[in-house]
């Protein structure tokens, strides 16, 4: 809960303040946040110092109020002597920029976890839920160095242990790929590290994260970050998890079903959708299969279109299955349709009656929306990962791994926070909104 200074209090009229919108936003999100976990002051030997836990409530204010660095975070408490209050410092003394790094030098990043997940399970008790479908990914958080810079002529992108003399725990890994004016595809590689994010598709919230150098691969991660899901969470409902290619591993999959098998209430019914692009999918027709191609193969379904204007006949096309599903075959009889020309292979037709078109047009519509929910659904990470950047930069601000992972950590956990406020305060279409959670 917030630490408000009663003492300063009396000087200003405290409804007026409280009903401004930033900070009645911080004023419920800290009666959510318990920080007994961490020591407050330093006791025995040596100066009390500032208080932690109004540095850490400070933190979440930068996230909220989406300041990009420290000292802008100095100044604005400076500025608001309301909001310092809710923070807990005494008598509005704010610690100078120096105590703040050291102070995310210094955090247990396990026991921020451990904040996170109690608060996310705070989330399922209150609204009666369980986690069900997850998704998991990851996003880059480059490291200050002029060899970022773009600007910078001399700037090191291709030689991994020539590294930047100030960011001994960044490396050198994949940034993204983007396509140039000429239309040449073009991969980008920068120095920093790496957020994995396991989400809950229904909440769109961060379960378990892990931030690590960029360089390490995903699946190797995966297989760490689920070993903490299971410990921290509840999964006896879980049927789904989604990814991208990056997790298309068997030995990964595999490893991961055993290991939550105990976990699950149905383990046999886990599926893992890992795609690309769930978009772009080659077509929208089912696998109806019965016309035997001149080479002996079951020829696919490929498309129903009417035959007259009144829609009393329609016309079924089946074709080649090596060309619809692209397999890497010889057709058996090298028909010249599939190896010459523009290689769309042998068609054939067949005419029903519009009560049995009707039925054909059924299956489609059911193979459509399995193809496209789990699109959908996989848009949340990406939405999720755009409101993390917003409250946190891409560009890291700070030097050593450890304040990174603290300050992924925070950002991470300010978004499980609103969430919980946002449902405790009896708006749960406000749980991803961390600027009007609380209007």
């Amino acid at each position: 809960m917030s630490c408000l200074n009663l003492q300063t209090s009396v000087f200003y009229d405290f409804e007026y303040f409280l009903n401004l919108p930033t900070n009645r936003k911080l004023y419920e999100l800290f009666k959510n946040l318990d920080l007994s976990s961490f020591q407050n002051r330093n006791y025995g030997l040596g100066q009390t110092g500032y208080s932690r836990h109004a540095m850490i409530r400070a933190l979440i204010v930068k996230n909220i109020v989406q300041l990009k660095s420290i000292p802008r975070l100095v100044n604005y408490l400076q500025d608001n002597p309301f909001i310092c209050d809710l923070c807990g410092f005494d008598f509005h003394r704010v610690p100078d920029a120096t105590q703040f790094y050291r102070l995310l030098s210094s955090l247990n990043t396990s026991k921020l976890h451990k904040l996170q997940a109690d608060t996310n399970n705070q989330y399922y008790q209150t609204s009666h839920s369980s986690i069900q479908s997850v998704s998991i990914d990851s996003k880059p958080v480059l490291a200050p160095t002029r060899e970022n810079n773009p600007k910078y002529h001399q700037r090191n992108l291709t030689n991994k242990h020539d590294k930047p003399k100030r960011n001994p725990d960044a490396t050198l890994g994949y940034y993204s790929t983007h396509i140039d004016y000429t239309g040449k595809k073009i991969t980008d590689f920068r120095w920093g590290y790496r957020t994995h994010s396991i989400i809950d598709n229904d909440t769109g919230c961060t379960l378990v994260e892990v931030t690590v150098p960029i360089n390490l691969p995903d699946n190797d991660i995966a297989k760490n970050i689920f070993k903490e899901l299971k410990i921290n969470y509840d999964l006896s409902e879980l049927r789904n998890i989604f990814g991208d290619k990056a997790y298309d591993d068997k030995k990964m999959k595999d490893h991961i079903r055993d290991l939550l098998k105990p976990s699950l209430k149905r383990p046999q019914d886990l599926e893992f959708i890992i795609r690309k692009n769930f978009r772009n999918s080659k077509c929208h027709t089912p696998a109806i299969e019965g016309i035997q191609c001149p080479g002996n193969l079951m020829m696919r379904f490929n498309g129903l279109t009417p035959v007259n204007k009144k829609g009393t006949k329609y016309r079924m096309k089946f074709r080649c299955p090596i060309a619809v599903l692209k397999l890497n075959q010889p057709c058996p009889i090298n028909h010249p349709l599939l190896t010459e020309g523009k290689h769309y292979g042998c068609t054939k037709y067949i005419t029903l009656p519009a009560d049995q078109a009707k039925i054909i047009r059924a299956l489609i519509e059911d193979n459509k929306m399995k193809r496209s929910k789990p699109g959908r659904i996989r848009v949340k990470i990406e939405r999720y990962f755009s409101r993390l950047q917003a409250i946190t930069s891409e560009e890291s601000t700070y030097y050593s791994l450890k304040s990174v992972r603290n300050h992924v950590a925070l950002a991470h956990l300010t978004l499980s926070l609103v969430a919980l406020t946002a449902l405790k305060l009896g708006k749960p279409d406000k749980i991803n909104s961390y600027l009007t959670f609380a209007a």
